[in-house]
């Protein structure tokens, strides 16, 4: 079974029920993990096979950043490749769209890090790259890699449209994946796609705040962000 849990926002204590009374579990986070450390990932893997994609809170601080680009759970992060989890090619897509970057249906400004790089000020540069801030910022490069391959489902941290601040450019990378899943977080309220459904040759599920969804897109339990 593979289970798709909405921005944690740095609390887990609602996903491990689902995780203990199951086996054979995949669980995949939709972004926005919000660490101060990798032990909550340590921990999560003991019970289930943990995937995840980057949001836009996974920049915001240095150790966030660092719980999951400078330990060995970097190499869980769906970003940018398909990956094959219980029988199912999964697709991510991590980050957010910027407009000093690139804000569809906007020509982009940049087309990849390095592009980014070469006309970034030296002193806003961070560990000889992109500042902190546009490590989880999605490059048009980004897109590119994804649309030469193909998966089954694609987990994205933005959402596509119909979406009142999805982004079509994520619907047209769907179609040319041939995926028939598009699993999102971001939006904390758990948008409604059942009228897209008709329409569509594939699902699209926004699994919100602190909620989880299975495999067919159910909701297994529905967070309410009231921070």
């Amino acid at each position: 079974m593979i289970l798709f849990a909405g921005d944690p926002h740095g609390s887990y204590s609602h996903i491990y029920p689902f995780l203990k009374e199951k086996t054979d579990v995949a669980l995949i986070i939709l972004g926005d993990l919000q660490l101060t450390s990798a032990d909550e990932l340590d921990k999560l893997a003991q019970y289930c096979d943990l995937w995840f994609i980057h949001g836009n809170h996974d920049s915001k601080t240095i150790a966030a950043f660092e719980a999951l680009w400078g330990t060995k759970w970097k190499t869980r992060n769906l970003h940018g490749r398909v990956v094959e989890i219980q029988g199912k090619r999964v697709a991510g897509l991590g980050g957010v769209f910027r407009g000093q970057i690139w804000m569809p249906p906007n020509k982009p400004l940049f087309f990849d890090p390095i592009h980014y790089c070469q006309y970034c000020p030296q002193e806003k540069l961070w560990r000889g790259g992109i500042p902190l801030r546009h490590r989880t910022s999605i490059f048009p490069s980004d897109i590119e890699i994804l649309s030469e391959q193909s998966a089954d489902i694609l987990v994205c941290h933005e959402a596509p449209k119909p979406h009142p601040s999805g982004f079509a450019v994520l619907n047209t990378l769907a179609q040319k994946m041939g995926v028939k899943q598009f699993y999102h977080g971001h939006h904390h309220e758990s948008f409604d796609y059942s009228a897209l459904r008709k329409q569509s040759q594939y699902q699209v599920i926004n699994v919100g705040f602190r909620s989880i969804c299975d495999e067919t897109g159910s909701y297994l339990l529905i967070g309410r962000d009231d921070r």
